[in-house]
């Protein structure tokens, strides 16, 4: 380890090592070590999956992997952007935000972005816990037949002992520090690229070839049930999945079901209907508005049927379309999808030997990788509704790597395949989910907080937040959670991009912001509250939104304007946080003298 550098005049509860500023020496992250660190990071379970709810709201396969892609070269301005003074000055996120938010202010956005990050965490280390289940589940089956904790847990102590077992496994490496990321990043990187090119390559095998496998992803942008109301009578529509045009669904059934029933409640209604041949045209008699039906239907491949529900009347959803409604939802999702990133991304280029290596890295790593997983999460999801038999609604589909890895039939593969997958989370998750947090943390108390510590903080914080709950609705995931706290991150970036570029012209103080009393004082209060303001009033215009896609309020009562705007949540609060910020974001008394920047503003250092 190299010896950290400790600002002059640098205070006890702004400084340690870990935040400290990174020597030449350890300047060593060329541009292949970036991009590498973006293909560990990109190439991940939520990565495969990200076109899922595309697909789901009616967009095609091109259209969504199209909008995948925009998303992610429209990010990485920002996020190229933010980087520019890790590299410059080799500090970290916290203390960048120090700049624009004041010393003892910058643990506000820092905290909002550490709680993003855990929830991240969370998510991640349950998709590798599963995979990790599903390898052993492999081995011994008796695994699967594990006790079930009860429904607020919604897991069986299996399944439970893989993600701890997994959150353990991530915490090692936090321990080990940032040159033992360095090192599994740059090594798993293509193997993670072989591993996606191999399951396309299965897809691709088994679903008839690229043509019909890619034709295929239609299916998905279709309602399974649908349905029109007239006169007391609705007639429901089943769009179960075909091969070649021929259903695969033999036998129907389906029963009303009251508006609370539970799973017993359910099956119990439609085991005292009789089933019959299956016809995609259904007719509900003395239906009403808001019935709730429930349609099971199977085939001789396999004797277990498939469930889909209907409220009456439903909306039906344009097959293949290309709404410019759902691509900017899409695209605010994508964006999103590494608000995260855009922000802390000065963690990582602070080790960046050059402007250069950071901006060529992140460009060759970033937007390829992304469209390139999410193409192969959408054609080998649409070849499994070609090449497996019990596939027969959309809803079957397994979009979840994992689940599609666990219906293979042999033990080897299924290992194989499950601890590439494990592979593939964990270097998501270090990268991505634990480093900007621990620094986070490390920044509200860094004489008691250091890195490794903060780490743990973020370990523990994702296991309390249950991520396999909010994972249970792909609406949810993309739509309320990704779009949701890209509302909230985006008016930081925008604030901290118009302080460094627009008011500041990239010269810093790199002594000030690690003292109580210099030019990110503010006075001595150690807050901006104009940059306070400035993030509340940009957050301000989405969160009714939010709140109607959270279904924390009735989305009816909530003006139109509201969802439109909620529709651009991170380009709404970017751009409101930036302009605001540009003109009125530090007190004149507050800028930098003309000339105080320059040579010395790398600081002046001494070694402790």
């Amino acid at each position: 380890m190299h010896e950290a550098q400790r600002p002059e005049g640098a205070h006890p509860s702004l400084w340690n090592a870990d935040l400290a500023p990174t020597t030449p020496a350890q300047r060593t992250w060329g541009k292949w070590h970036i991009a590498a660190l973006w293909v560990g990071m990109a190439v991940c379970i939520p990565t495969y999956t990200l076109a899922a709810g595309l697909l789901a709201s009616g967009m095609s396969w091109w259209g969504a992997v199209l909008t995948v892609l925009v998303g992610n070269v429209i990010v990485l301005v920002p996020m190229v952007l933010n980087a520019h003074p890790g590299a410059k000055y080799g500090i970290p996120f916290p203390v960048l935000a120090r700049a624009s938010f004041g010393v003892r202010g910058a643990n506000v956005p820092a905290i909002l972005r550490a709680l993003v990050a855990c929830g991240w965490f969370g998510i991640q280390t349950w998709l590798g816990g599963l995979a990790l289940y599903e390898l052993v589940r492999a081995l011994v089956p008796a695994v699967g037949d594990a006790p079930y904790l009860g429904d607020f847990f919604g897991i069986n102590l299996a399944q439970l002992i893989a993600f701890l077992g997994f959150w353990a496994v991530n915490m090692y490496f936090v321990v080990r520090g940032m040159d033992a990321i360095k090192f599994f990043e740059s090594w798993s990187a293509p193997v993670l690229i072989a591993v996606g090119l191999a399951l396309l390559a299965w897809g691709f095998s088994e679903g008839g070839g690229p043509g019909r496998v890619l034709d295929a992803s239609e299916q998905f942008t279709r309602p399974t049930v649908s349905a029109t109301l007239e006169g007391g009578v609705a007639t429901a529509r089943l769009d179960v999945v075909s091969v070649d045009g021929v259903p695969k669904a033999t036998e129907l059934r389906y029963a009303p079901v009251a508006v609370k029933a539970d799973k017993a409640g359910v099956r119990a209604a439609l085991d005292a209907v009789a089933w019959r041949p299956f016809s995609p045209e259904v007719a509900l008699g003395a239906a009403q508005e808001g019935d709730r039906f429930v349609f099971e239907v199977r085939s001789p491949a396999k004797e277990a049927g498939s469930l889909a529900e209907l409220r009456v009347p439903a909306e039906g959803v344009k097959p293949g379309g290309f709404s410019l409604e759902i691509l900017l939802v899409g695209l605010t999702a994508m964006v999103g999808f590494w608000a995260t990133l855009s922000l802390n991304i000065p963690d990582f280029t602070r080790f960046a030997r050059s402007q250069r290596d950071q901006v060529h890295g992140q460009t060759i790593g970033l937007p390829p990788t992304m469209a390139l997983y999410s193409f192969i999460g959408v054609a080998v999801t649409s070849a499994s509704l070609l090449a497996f038999p019990d596939v027969l609604v959309q809803g079957d589909a397994p979009w979840d790597p994992v689940a599609l890895i666990a219906r293979f039939d042999s033990p080897v593969l299924v290992v194989v395949a499950m601890f590439a997958l494990a592979i593939a989370t964990l270097t998501t998750n270090i990268a991505a989910n634990v480093v900007s947090p621990a620094n986070d943390f490390a920044n509200v108390a860094p004489s008691r907080i250091s890195f490794k510590t903060g780490g743990i903080i973020t370990g523990v914080i994702g296991i309390l937040m249950m991520p396999w709950k909010l994972l249970a609705s792909v609406g949810d995931y993309l739509f309320v959670w990704l779009v949701g706290y890209s509302a909230l991150l985006g008016p930081i970036g925008g604030i901290m991009i118009a302080d460094y570029f627009i008011v500041r012209k990239t010269e810093l103080v790199v002594d000030d912001l690690y003292s109580d009393k210099g030019a990110y004082s503010f006075g001595g209060s150690g807050w901006n509250w104009r940059a306070m303001g400035i993030l509340a009033i940009a957050v301000a215009p989405n969160v009714p939104g939010f709140l109607a896609a959270a279904g924390v309020v009735d989305g009816d009562a909530v003006a139109p304007i509201f969802h439109d705007l909620y529709t651009y949540a991170w380009f709404v609060g970017f751009a409101l946080g930036f302009g605001l910020y540009a003109f009125f974001g530090v007190p004149r008394g507050a800028r930098p003298a003309k000339g105080e920047a320059g040579s010395g503003a790398r600081a002046r250092v001494r070694d402790t």
